[in-house]
């Protein structure tokens, strides 16, 4: 974090307070912290480093809109400020505005372009704005500047992705994994990359050799990690495992949870809304007398949209951190945690809504989820879901460790499970790598 000079003249008071704040916010005492500078800016409404400081805190601890509301003040109040500016481009990044950011990152590199990281950053922008080649041009530089740092390799290495520079990528993946050797991230890509090789090869979707070595190296590097387990067993049995298992799909939302709300909305992540529009259109007017399950609720994102139609909303999960972060939310009357299947046997006609946003790309062959589902369903009630959309025939199993639908997987299932009026249409329900994930919003009734 780059000290700030603070505006001639400040109150020797005032200065003494926003150090004590820089120093709560660089020690993790988040809350101290935004206590100090949302006094400072009682004070002083238009203080440039206490507006900085303060969106940098929000957006960290995940409120990311208000920190680039205050930062935004910050760059209003000192456009010349290259630490504002820089950290203003790394939000509009995260928050996927690389339009927005991509002149200011030409910027900071035209005022100092000895700084490996302002290159970088503009890799990252210029790649997720679909510039491959400037993207590539810009990360080869950041990788001559910093030769050593792991992050001027992995945003080259992105770069050589979207450009579909694949064996390049993979070297510069490699990179990565060379002077970190933990960093899950870079593993995830060099295996996914790897795998994409590998199938386009001759007699690859047999051997793979390459793929299951990387996934090997990376469990040797990060023992247990949830994703390199399950893919490696699936490649090595050489056939596609029905689901995921409880205890990886656990580890790695209990992992994911401090971060997982900034990440997915970074991503532009609709299921909520989406599956929200779906009840809003089948159901009566919202008027809080149904009883609705959350199946697979996370931290709660799609409680606010699905609690005006909610007498009772159950939200289901097997992650207990990710239970804790919806329990903040205050709009659940029960959270359990559980195995969404055994969960659904055990209450048979319990519901009249079953919801599960983004929880089904976890499961292969959806026909005992989807039964399970309509047993737990009442006469006449209402299943909505979304699932990620695949062009195959039958599940899908990425490099992710998810899989897709194609929609007469999904259609087979539903009838086999007995529901009726089904209705599935497509819609972009995310970006990944900055494409379209298409997905498909379907519901159905049990009939009375």
């Amino acid at each position: 974090m780059q000290q700030l000079d603070l505006n001639r003249g400040a109150d020797p008071g005032l200065l003494q307070a926003l150090d004590a704040a820089k120093v709560e916010f660089r020690q993790g005492r988040l809350a101290e912290a935004r206590r100090r500078y949302q006094r400072i800016l009682k004070r002083e409404p238009q203080l440039t480093p206490a507006l900085h400081f303060l969106g940098l805190l929000e957006h960290m601890d995940g409120n990311s809109e208000l920190g680039l509301s205050l930062i935004r003040q910050a760059f209003e109040r000192s456009p010349d400020d290259y630490d504002v500016r820089k950290n203003l481009s790394n939000m509009l990044i995260a928050l996927n505005r690389s339009d927005e950011a991509e002149p200011l990152c030409r910027g900071l590199v035209a005022e100092r372009p000895a700084d490996p990281g302002n290159h970088s950053n503009h890799s990252i922008a210029l790649r997720k704005l679909g510039r491959h080649m400037e993207a590539v041009a810009a990360g080869r530089e950041a990788s001559v500047l910093a030769p050593d740092s792991p992050v001027t390799w992995l945003a080259l290495a992105n770069a050589l992705t979207g450009a579909e520079e694949l064996a390049q990528a993979a070297d510069a993946y490699e990179k990565v994994i060379a002077i970190d050797p933990a960093f899950s991230p870079a593993h995830d890509s060099l295996c996914r990359v790897l795998l994409q090789i590998e199938q386009s090869g001759l007699l690859s979707r047999v051997r793979l050799r390459r793929t299951r070595q990387a996934y090997r190296r990376w469990l040797e590097a990060v023992p247990g990690h949830p994703t390199a387990t399950f893919m490696l067993e699936a490649l090595e049995r050489g056939q596609m495992p029905e689901r995921m298992p409880d205890a990886e799909v656990k580890a790695s939302f209990d992992a994911y949870a401090p971060d997982f709300d900034k990440h997915i909305l970074s991503l532009g992540y609709r299921g909520p809304e989406l599956v929200a529009e779906v009840l809003a259109r089948r159901l009566s007017p919202a008027d809080a007398r149904l009883d609705v399950l959350d199946g697979g609720c996370g931290t709660g994102l799609s409680a606010r949209l699905l609690r005006p139609f909610a007498r009772q909303l159950t939200g289901v999960d097997l992650s207990p951190a990710m239970l804790e972060r919806a329990r903040e939310t205050g709009l659940y009357d029960t959270l359990v945690e559980s195995e969404l299947g055994s969960f659904l046997a055990a209450h048979p006609g319990s519901f009249d809504v079953c919801v599960f946003v983004d929880v089904l790309i976890y499961f292969g062959d959806l026909r005992a989820i989807l039964a399970c589902a309509a047993r737990s369903l009442r006469a006449d009630g209402l299943l909505a879901f979304t699932v990620e959309k695949s062009d195959r025939p039958g599940s899908h199993l990425h490099p992710t460790g998810r899989y897709s639908q194609h929609a007469e997987h999904v259609q087979s299932a539903l009838t086999a499970a007995g529901f009726v009026a089904i209705e599935q249409t497509d819609a972009d329900i995310r970006t990944e790598s900055n494409t379209p994930v298409v997905g498909l919003i379907v519901s159905a009734r049990r009939p009375g």
